[in-house]
């Protein structure tokens, strides 16, 4: 069950769906989909691909790469993507959505440079950041969405990924800086 909940909720399917979240509410600003598309490509397939070639050249140990250290470089080549995604929102002059990935960009560069000193949880994380983002683009009408939070964080403890110190630091890290962003970007 564990490993279901893992493999469900993985930050490698979740962080695609946190950028089309942030771009269907930037569709109001007339965002074209052919730029999701690209968005997509370089903010979640280019860095999808680096991953999957860590794994087969075995620079990473395995999926959930387990060795902090070896995270470093697939998180820093992330963080790069990133900011070419933010880069080419600001390009097309979609600032509504600059903001908003600015605010999961900072998200990423605190978990990155926690990820230097401490294994955080990034699948605790990225959950939270998904699940607030979707709660404060929606008015708090899926606040259920929680309880998948206390799911992830037990499938991670239970599989010996993480202990709960670092499930919860990932989920207060992750929830709290996207509230804490989006509530200041929405009421700039």
């Amino acid at each position: 069950m564990a490993q279901v909940v893992s493999r469900v909720f993985d930050p490698v399917w979740e962080i695609p769906l946190a950028i089309v979240l942030a771009v269907a509410v930037a569709i109001q600003e007339g965002l074209r989909w052919r730029f999701l598309g690209l968005l997509l490509f370089v903010d979640a397939i280019v860095p999808l691909i680096f991953f999957l070639i860590m794994l087969y050249n075995r620079q990473i140990s395995n999926w959930d790469i387990r060795n902090r250290k070896q995270r470093i470089p697939l998180y820093l080549f992330t963080l790069i993507c990133h900011l070419g995604g933010i880069w080419m929102a600001h390009e097309l002059g979609k600032n509504e959505l600059v903001q908003v990935l600015a605010v999961f960009y900072g998200v990423a560069i605190v978990f990155f440079l926690i990820t230097l000193k401490w294994k955080i949880s990034l699948h605790t994380g990225v959950n939270a950041v998904l699940i607030t983002a979707i709660n404060m683009f929606f008015e708090w009408k899926y606040i259920w969405l929680y309880a998948i939070l206390c799911l992830v964080a037990w499938a991670r403890v239970e599989q010996k990924h993480h202990t709960w110190a670092q499930a919860m630091m990932g989920a207060i890290v992750g929830g709290g800086m996207v509230a804490i962003g989006l509530a200041w970007v929405v009421v700039k």
